[in-house]
Protein backbone atom coordinates (compact mmCIF):
# COMPACT_ATOMS: atom_id res chain seq x y z
CA UNK A 1 0.00 0.00 0.00
CA UNK A 2 2.56 2.21 -1.29
CA UNK A 3 1.75 5.14 -4.35
CA UNK A 4 4.87 6.89 -4.56
CA UNK A 5 5.83 9.25 -7.30
CA UNK A 6 2.08 10.55 -6.69
CA UNK A 7 0.49 8.07 -8.41
CA UNK A 8 -2.42 9.25 -6.92
CA UNK A 9 -6.03 8.90 -8.29
CA UNK A 10 -8.42 10.03 -6.43
CA UNK A 11 -6.75 12.52 -3.93
CA UNK A 12 -3.87 14.76 -4.45
CA UNK A 13 -0.10 14.93 -2.85
CA UNK A 14 0.31 18.81 -2.50
CA UNK A 15 3.25 18.70 -0.36
CA UNK A 16 6.41 20.85 -1.06
CA UNK A 17 9.68 19.38 0.08
CA UNK A 18 11.62 23.21 -1.07
CA UNK A 19 8.78 24.59 1.17
CA UNK A 20 8.42 22.49 3.73
CA UNK A 21 12.35 21.99 4.65
CA UNK A 22 12.86 25.56 5.55
CA UNK A 23 10.41 25.81 8.35
CA UNK A 24 10.63 25.27 11.74
CA UNK A 25 9.01 22.36 13.32
CA UNK A 26 5.66 24.00 14.40
CA UNK A 27 5.90 25.63 11.49
CA UNK A 28 5.88 22.56 9.70
CA UNK A 29 3.09 20.96 11.58
CA UNK A 30 0.82 23.73 10.35
CA UNK A 31 1.94 23.07 6.50
CA UNK A 32 0.66 19.53 7.42
CA UNK A 33 -2.45 20.89 8.81
CA UNK A 34 -2.71 23.13 5.89
CA UNK A 35 -2.29 20.43 3.61
CA UNK A 36 -4.64 18.05 4.86
CA UNK A 37 -7.46 20.52 5.72
CA UNK A 38 -7.24 21.79 1.97
CA UNK A 39 -8.83 18.88 0.21
CA UNK A 40 -12.67 17.62 1.92
CA UNK A 41 -12.21 14.41 0.48
CA UNK A 42 -9.12 14.01 3.45
CA UNK A 43 -10.83 16.20 6.03
CA UNK A 44 -14.01 18.18 5.95
CA UNK A 45 -14.58 21.97 7.32
CA UNK A 46 -13.52 21.64 11.11
CA UNK A 47 -12.59 17.93 11.32
CA UNK A 48 -9.48 16.36 12.18
CA UNK A 49 -7.05 17.61 14.46
CA UNK A 50 -2.96 17.31 13.65
CA UNK A 51 -0.05 17.13 16.55
CA UNK A 52 3.92 17.04 17.42
CA UNK A 53 5.70 16.33 20.00
CA UNK A 54 8.99 18.08 20.61
CA UNK A 55 11.51 19.16 23.16
CA UNK A 56 11.13 22.79 24.85
CA UNK A 57 12.72 24.36 27.96
CA UNK A 58 10.14 24.12 30.87
CA UNK A 59 9.57 28.13 31.92
CA UNK A 60 9.46 26.87 35.44
CA UNK A 61 12.01 24.29 36.20
CA UNK A 62 14.86 25.65 32.95
CA UNK A 63 14.97 22.07 32.44
CA UNK A 64 14.28 20.36 28.84
CA UNK A 65 10.14 18.46 28.42
CA UNK A 66 8.73 16.55 26.03
CA UNK A 67 5.49 19.07 24.56
CA UNK A 68 2.78 17.84 22.31
CA UNK A 69 1.08 20.52 19.97
CA UNK A 70 -1.97 19.74 19.12
CA UNK A 71 -4.86 21.37 17.09
CA UNK A 72 -6.96 23.40 19.51
CA UNK A 73 -10.87 22.89 19.32
CA UNK A 74 -13.13 24.09 16.77
CA UNK A 75 -10.89 25.35 14.57
CA UNK A 76 -10.39 23.90 10.87
CA UNK A 77 -6.90 22.60 9.62
CA UNK A 78 -6.62 24.64 6.35
CA UNK A 79 -7.32 27.77 7.64
CA UNK A 80 -5.34 26.56 10.94
CA UNK A 81 -1.99 29.23 12.36
CA UNK A 82 0.48 28.68 14.58
CA UNK A 83 -1.75 30.54 17.68
CA UNK A 84 -4.28 27.74 16.76
CA UNK A 85 -2.24 25.16 18.65
CA UNK A 86 -2.07 23.97 22.07
CA UNK A 87 0.95 22.70 23.63
CA UNK A 88 0.67 20.45 26.70
CA UNK A 89 3.17 18.50 29.01
CA UNK A 90 3.43 14.92 27.40
CA UNK A 91 4.47 13.52 30.86
CA UNK A 92 1.60 14.55 32.42
CA UNK A 93 -0.72 13.32 29.96
CA UNK A 94 0.64 10.15 29.93
CA UNK A 95 0.45 10.16 33.52
CA UNK A 96 -3.99 10.97 32.80
CA UNK A 97 -4.20 7.97 31.26
CA UNK A 98 -3.78 6.28 34.66
CA UNK A 99 -5.93 8.71 36.46
CA UNK A 100 -8.87 8.05 33.49
CA UNK A 101 -8.56 4.46 34.48
CA UNK A 102 -8.88 4.77 37.94
CA UNK A 103 -12.61 6.95 37.52
CA UNK A 104 -13.70 4.48 34.99
CA UNK A 105 -13.08 1.76 37.46
CA UNK A 106 -15.08 3.96 39.56
CA UNK A 107 -17.65 4.47 37.43
CA UNK A 108 -17.06 7.73 37.04
CA UNK A 109 -16.95 9.64 32.96
CA UNK A 110 -15.19 12.55 33.56
CA UNK A 111 -15.76 15.63 30.57
CA UNK A 112 -13.71 15.05 27.56
CA UNK A 113 -11.79 18.55 28.58
CA UNK A 114 -11.37 18.01 31.90
CA UNK A 115 -8.61 16.64 32.38
CA UNK A 116 -6.16 18.38 29.50
CA UNK A 117 -6.16 21.66 32.41
CA UNK A 118 -3.80 19.60 34.53
CA UNK A 119 -1.05 19.23 31.25
CA UNK A 120 -1.36 22.76 29.87
CA UNK A 121 1.92 24.00 29.15
CA UNK A 122 1.05 27.74 28.73
CA UNK A 123 -2.40 28.66 30.34
CA UNK A 124 -2.82 31.17 27.36
CA UNK A 125 -3.65 28.58 24.69
CA UNK A 126 -6.48 27.94 23.59
CA UNK A 127 -8.13 24.33 24.76
CA UNK A 128 -7.22 21.40 22.71
CA UNK A 129 -8.75 18.79 20.66
CA UNK A 130 -10.86 16.07 22.54
CA UNK A 131 -8.58 13.73 20.55
CA UNK A 132 -5.69 14.80 22.33
CA UNK A 133 -5.35 11.50 24.15
CA UNK A 134 -5.01 9.50 20.64
CA UNK A 135 -2.11 11.50 19.69
CA UNK A 136 -0.66 11.16 23.18
CA UNK A 137 -0.34 7.88 23.39
CA UNK A 138 1.34 7.19 20.27
CA UNK A 139 4.96 6.95 20.34
CA UNK A 140 5.66 9.25 17.16
CA UNK A 141 6.66 12.66 16.70
CA UNK A 142 3.71 13.22 14.25
CA UNK A 143 0.46 12.15 14.34
CA UNK A 144 -2.81 12.71 11.70
CA UNK A 145 -6.39 12.35 12.66
CA UNK A 146 -8.54 12.84 9.84
CA UNK A 147 -12.23 11.73 8.77
CA UNK A 148 -12.15 10.98 4.93
CA UNK A 149 -15.32 9.79 3.49
CA UNK A 150 -13.37 6.62 1.81
CA UNK A 151 -12.30 5.43 5.55
CA UNK A 152 -15.41 6.89 7.49
CA UNK A 153 -17.30 4.07 4.75
CA UNK A 154 -15.34 0.99 5.56
CA UNK A 155 -15.83 2.03 9.56
CA UNK A 156 -19.46 2.04 8.68
CA UNK A 157 -19.41 -1.37 7.15
CA UNK A 158 -21.07 -4.35 8.64
CA UNK A 159 -18.49 -5.96 8.45
CA UNK A 160 -16.03 -3.42 8.83
CA UNK A 161 -13.14 -5.37 10.30
CA UNK A 162 -12.82 -7.76 8.04
CA UNK A 163 -12.92 -5.30 5.12
CA UNK A 164 -9.75 -3.46 7.08
CA UNK A 165 -7.88 -6.58 6.65
CA UNK A 166 -8.92 -6.88 3.35
CA UNK A 167 -7.76 -3.61 1.96
CA UNK A 168 -4.80 -2.46 4.18
CA UNK A 169 -3.76 -5.68 5.49
CA UNK A 170 -1.61 -5.64 8.83
CA UNK A 171 -0.09 -1.74 8.27
CA UNK A 172 -3.68 -0.77 9.49
CA UNK A 173 -4.73 -1.27 13.05
CA UNK A 174 -9.10 -1.30 13.67
CA UNK A 175 -10.51 0.07 16.87
CA UNK A 176 -14.44 -0.19 17.59
CA UNK A 177 -16.32 3.44 18.20
CA UNK A 178 -16.06 4.61 21.40
CA UNK A 179 -16.15 8.01 22.89
CA UNK A 180 -12.99 10.54 21.48
CA UNK A 181 -10.61 10.89 24.00
CA UNK A 182 -9.31 8.31 26.36
CA UNK A 183 -11.76 6.12 25.55
CA UNK A 184 -10.76 5.96 22.07
CA UNK A 185 -6.83 6.72 22.77
CA UNK A 186 -6.37 3.80 25.38
CA UNK A 187 -7.88 0.89 23.11
CA UNK A 188 -5.49 2.41 19.88
CA UNK A 189 -2.65 2.23 22.17
CA UNK A 190 -3.60 -1.55 23.33
CA UNK A 191 -3.20 -2.49 19.20
CA UNK A 192 -0.62 -0.94 18.38
CA UNK A 193 1.07 -2.88 21.39
CA UNK A 194 -0.20 -5.71 19.92
CA UNK A 195 0.92 -4.46 16.31
CA UNK A 196 3.92 -1.71 16.14
CA UNK A 197 4.22 -2.17 12.36
CA UNK A 198 1.30 -0.72 11.76
CA UNK A 199 1.00 2.70 9.75
CA UNK A 200 -2.60 3.76 10.92
CA UNK A 201 -5.68 2.77 12.53
CA UNK A 202 -9.31 2.66 11.18
CA UNK A 203 -11.00 4.39 14.13
CA UNK A 204 -14.71 3.24 13.24
CA UNK A 205 -17.32 6.33 14.13
CA UNK A 206 -14.37 8.36 13.79
CA UNK A 207 -12.40 8.83 10.77
CA UNK A 208 -8.40 7.12 10.97
CA UNK A 209 -5.12 8.26 12.76
CA UNK A 210 -1.76 7.98 10.77
CA UNK A 211 1.85 8.50 12.81
CA UNK A 212 5.62 8.76 11.92
CA UNK A 213 8.48 10.41 13.18
CA UNK A 214 8.90 12.18 10.04
CA UNK A 215 6.61 15.12 9.21
CA UNK A 216 6.37 14.09 5.03
CA UNK A 217 5.79 10.16 5.56
CA UNK A 218 2.87 11.00 8.11
CA UNK A 219 1.10 12.97 5.39
CA UNK A 220 1.91 10.67 2.33
CA UNK A 221 0.88 7.23 4.81
CA UNK A 222 -2.47 9.22 5.05
CA UNK A 223 -2.80 10.10 1.13
CA UNK A 224 -1.70 5.97 0.68
CA UNK A 225 -4.75 4.66 2.93
CA UNK A 226 -7.78 7.22 1.60
CA UNK A 227 -5.97 6.06 -1.87
CA UNK A 228 -6.32 2.11 -0.71
CA UNK A 229 -9.78 2.73 0.18
CA UNK A 230 -10.73 4.59 -2.40
CA UNK A 231 -9.41 2.31 -4.80
CA UNK A 232 -11.43 -0.78 -3.57
CA UNK A 233 -14.56 1.33 -3.12
CA UNK A 234 -14.47 2.30 -6.72
CA UNK A 235 -13.77 -1.09 -8.23
CA UNK A 236 -17.09 -2.24 -6.75
CA UNK A 237 -19.36 0.82 -7.64
CA UNK A 238 -22.57 0.02 -8.27
CA UNK A 239 -23.42 2.58 -10.85
CA UNK A 240 -26.79 3.01 -11.91
CA UNK A 241 -27.57 0.58 -8.89
CA UNK A 242 -26.59 3.18 -6.58
CA UNK A 243 -28.79 3.36 -3.74
CA UNK A 244 -30.89 0.80 -5.04
CA UNK A 245 -31.60 3.22 -8.28
CA UNK A 246 -33.58 5.90 -9.06
CA UNK A 247 -37.27 5.99 -7.77
CA UNK A 248 -37.72 9.85 -8.43
CA UNK A 249 -36.87 12.14 -11.00
CA UNK A 250 -35.47 15.87 -10.76
CA UNK A 251 -37.89 18.57 -10.75
CA UNK A 252 -37.04 20.92 -13.85
CA UNK A 253 -34.95 24.05 -12.12
CA UNK A 254 -37.96 26.61 -12.68
CA UNK A 255 -40.43 24.41 -10.68
CA UNK A 256 -37.87 24.05 -7.86
CA UNK A 257 -37.30 26.94 -7.55
CA UNK A 258 -40.47 27.73 -7.48
CA UNK A 259 -41.31 24.61 -4.74
CA UNK A 260 -38.60 26.25 -2.55
CA UNK A 261 -39.80 29.73 -2.89
CA UNK A 262 -43.16 28.38 -1.29
CA UNK A 263 -42.08 26.18 1.38
CA UNK A 264 -38.75 27.01 2.51
CA UNK A 265 -40.64 29.89 4.68
CA UNK A 266 -43.33 27.47 5.85
CA UNK A 267 -40.46 25.05 7.11
CA UNK A 268 -37.99 27.40 8.63
CA UNK A 269 -41.47 28.92 10.38
CA UNK A 270 -42.11 25.44 11.76
CA UNK A 271 -39.07 24.49 13.33
CA UNK A 272 -38.40 28.29 14.38
CA UNK A 273 -39.62 28.13 17.98
CA UNK A 274 -38.96 31.74 17.87
CA UNK A 275 -36.04 31.80 16.89
CA UNK A 276 -33.24 32.26 13.86
CA UNK A 277 -33.67 29.54 11.26
CA UNK A 278 -31.70 30.01 8.06
CA UNK A 279 -31.30 27.28 5.48
CA UNK A 280 -29.27 25.96 2.54
CA UNK A 281 -30.41 24.42 -0.29
CA UNK A 282 -28.63 21.70 -1.93
CA UNK A 283 -29.31 20.27 -5.52
CA UNK A 284 -26.27 18.94 -6.98
CA UNK A 285 -26.20 15.64 -8.78
CA UNK A 286 -24.85 13.51 -5.83
CA UNK A 287 -27.33 14.79 -3.51
CA UNK A 288 -30.29 14.66 -6.03
CA UNK A 289 -29.26 10.61 -7.02
CA UNK A 290 -29.94 10.10 -3.03
CA UNK A 291 -32.23 11.76 -2.34
CA UNK A 292 -34.58 10.59 -5.60
CA UNK A 293 -33.41 7.27 -5.48
CA UNK A 294 -35.28 3.66 -3.74
CA UNK A 295 -33.13 3.01 -0.78
CA UNK A 296 -32.59 6.99 0.45
CA UNK A 297 -35.33 6.43 3.36
CA UNK A 298 -34.11 3.14 4.25
CA UNK A 299 -30.32 4.70 4.51
CA UNK A 300 -31.78 7.70 6.11
CA UNK A 301 -33.53 6.03 8.96
CA UNK A 302 -30.14 4.57 9.65
CA UNK A 303 -28.88 7.60 11.09
CA UNK A 304 -25.03 9.38 10.43
CA UNK A 305 -22.29 6.66 11.31
CA UNK A 306 -19.60 9.79 12.02
CA UNK A 307 -19.02 11.92 14.91
CA UNK A 308 -18.15 14.82 13.27
CA UNK A 309 -21.24 14.43 10.75
CA UNK A 310 -23.24 13.79 13.89
CA UNK A 311 -22.34 17.53 15.28
CA UNK A 312 -23.49 19.64 12.43
CA UNK A 313 -26.63 16.58 11.29
CA UNK A 314 -28.13 15.35 14.23
CA UNK A 315 -28.39 11.70 13.99
CA UNK A 316 -31.18 11.63 11.34
CA UNK A 317 -32.68 13.60 8.57
CA UNK A 318 -36.15 14.63 8.16
CA UNK A 319 -37.14 12.44 4.79
CA UNK A 320 -40.06 13.38 2.97
CA UNK A 321 -41.84 10.88 1.16
CA UNK A 322 -43.34 13.09 -1.29
CA UNK A 323 -43.65 12.29 -5.45
CA UNK A 324 -42.55 14.87 -7.05
CA UNK A 325 -43.98 13.05 -10.16
CA UNK A 326 -47.75 13.35 -8.93
CA UNK A 327 -48.17 15.27 -5.66
CA UNK A 328 -49.01 18.78 -4.87
CA UNK A 329 -47.76 21.16 -3.30
CA UNK A 330 -49.83 21.29 -0.58
CA UNK A 331 -49.83 17.95 -0.23
CA UNK A 332 -45.66 18.59 0.16
CA UNK A 333 -47.12 20.93 2.99
CA UNK A 334 -49.04 18.29 4.75
CA UNK A 335 -46.29 15.99 4.87
CA UNK A 336 -43.59 18.43 5.82
CA UNK A 337 -46.39 19.38 8.84
CA UNK A 338 -46.81 15.89 9.90
CA UNK A 339 -43.08 15.06 9.14
CA UNK A 340 -41.85 17.51 11.95
CA UNK A 341 -44.38 16.85 14.58
CA UNK A 342 -43.61 13.35 14.24
CA UNK A 343 -39.46 14.31 14.52
CA UNK A 344 -40.72 16.19 17.29
CA UNK A 345 -42.23 13.61 19.34
CA UNK A 346 -40.04 10.84 19.14
CA UNK A 347 -37.21 12.98 20.11
CA UNK A 348 -38.69 14.97 22.97
CA UNK A 349 -37.66 13.90 26.39
CA UNK A 350 -33.90 13.05 25.09
CA UNK A 351 -33.17 16.40 23.63
CA UNK A 352 -30.86 17.86 26.50
CA UNK A 353 -27.79 18.08 23.74
CA UNK A 354 -27.12 20.28 20.82
CA UNK A 355 -27.53 17.24 18.35
CA UNK A 356 -30.37 15.45 19.57
CA UNK A 357 -32.39 18.54 19.99
CA UNK A 358 -36.31 17.77 18.59
CA UNK A 359 -36.19 19.85 15.07
CA UNK A 360 -34.74 18.44 12.35
CA UNK A 361 -31.31 19.77 10.72
CA UNK A 362 -31.24 18.29 7.35
CA UNK A 363 -34.77 18.02 5.35
CA UNK A 364 -34.65 15.69 2.66
CA UNK A 365 -37.22 15.74 -0.56
CA UNK A 366 -37.36 13.75 -3.62
CA UNK A 367 -36.86 16.38 -6.58
CA UNK A 368 -36.19 18.87 -4.45
CA UNK A 369 -32.94 17.99 -2.80
CA UNK A 370 -31.62 18.58 0.51
CA UNK A 371 -32.53 21.37 3.00
CA UNK A 372 -29.91 22.10 5.77
CA UNK A 373 -30.98 24.14 8.73
CA UNK A 374 -29.14 26.34 11.62
CA UNK A 375 -29.34 29.28 13.00
CA UNK A 376 -26.95 31.22 11.05
CA UNK A 377 -25.28 31.05 7.39
CA UNK A 378 -22.31 29.41 8.03
CA UNK A 379 -24.31 27.00 10.27
CA UNK A 380 -26.53 25.91 7.43
CA UNK A 381 -23.53 25.33 5.08
CA UNK A 382 -21.65 23.31 7.29
CA UNK A 383 -24.72 21.63 7.70
CA UNK A 384 -24.98 20.93 4.01
CA UNK A 385 -21.58 19.56 3.99
CA UNK A 386 -21.19 17.69 6.37
CA UNK A 387 -24.47 15.99 5.39
CA UNK A 388 -23.41 15.04 1.78
CA UNK A 389 -20.33 13.51 3.34
CA UNK A 390 -22.96 11.65 5.06
CA UNK A 391 -24.64 10.25 1.66
CA UNK A 392 -20.69 9.48 0.33
CA UNK A 393 -20.06 7.75 3.36
CA UNK A 394 -22.95 5.61 2.60
CA UNK A 395 -22.70 5.51 -0.81
CA UNK A 396 -19.06 4.19 -0.45
CA UNK A 397 -20.55 1.56 2.01
CA UNK A 398 -23.10 -0.03 0.30
CA UNK A 399 -20.89 -0.61 -2.35
CA UNK A 400 -18.52 -2.84 -0.85
CA UNK A 401 -20.73 -4.17 1.99
CA UNK A 402 -24.22 -2.73 4.27
CA UNK A 403 -23.77 0.46 5.42
CA UNK A 404 -24.34 0.62 9.53
CA UNK A 405 -25.13 4.18 11.54
CA UNK A 406 -24.72 5.06 14.76
CA UNK A 407 -27.52 3.61 17.04
CA UNK A 408 -29.45 6.11 19.07
CA UNK A 409 -27.16 5.28 22.29
CA UNK A 410 -23.86 5.59 20.72
CA UNK A 411 -25.77 8.68 19.37
CA UNK A 412 -26.39 10.12 22.69
CA UNK A 413 -23.07 8.86 24.64
CA UNK A 414 -21.10 10.63 21.73
CA UNK A 415 -23.02 14.06 22.06
CA UNK A 416 -22.19 14.08 25.82
CA UNK A 417 -18.77 15.25 25.10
Amino acid sequence: MSYRNNHYTHIHDTWDDALANRLSPLEALVYRSNRLGEDHRITPTGGGSTSLKVIEKDPVSGQPVEVIWIKSAGTDLKTSRRSQFSPLYQERLMALRHHYQRLRRANTRPTASEPFKAATFNRAAPAPSVDTPLHALMPYAHVNHIHPCAAIAVGACKNSRALTQRIWGHTMLWVPRARPGFEQGIPLQAAWNRNPDAKGALLAGNGIATWSDDNRLCYRQTLDIIEAASRYIAARDKGDKTFGGPRHSDLSAPTRQNVLKRILPFLTDLISDGNPVVGTVESVPEVMRFVNSVDAPRLAAKGVACLHHLRHTKLKPLYIPWNPEGDTLETLKQKLEQGVARYRDTRRGRAGSSTQGEVPAVCLIPGVGLIALGQSKKGSRLTAEAYQNAIEVMRCAEAIDAYVGLSAQEAQLLDSL
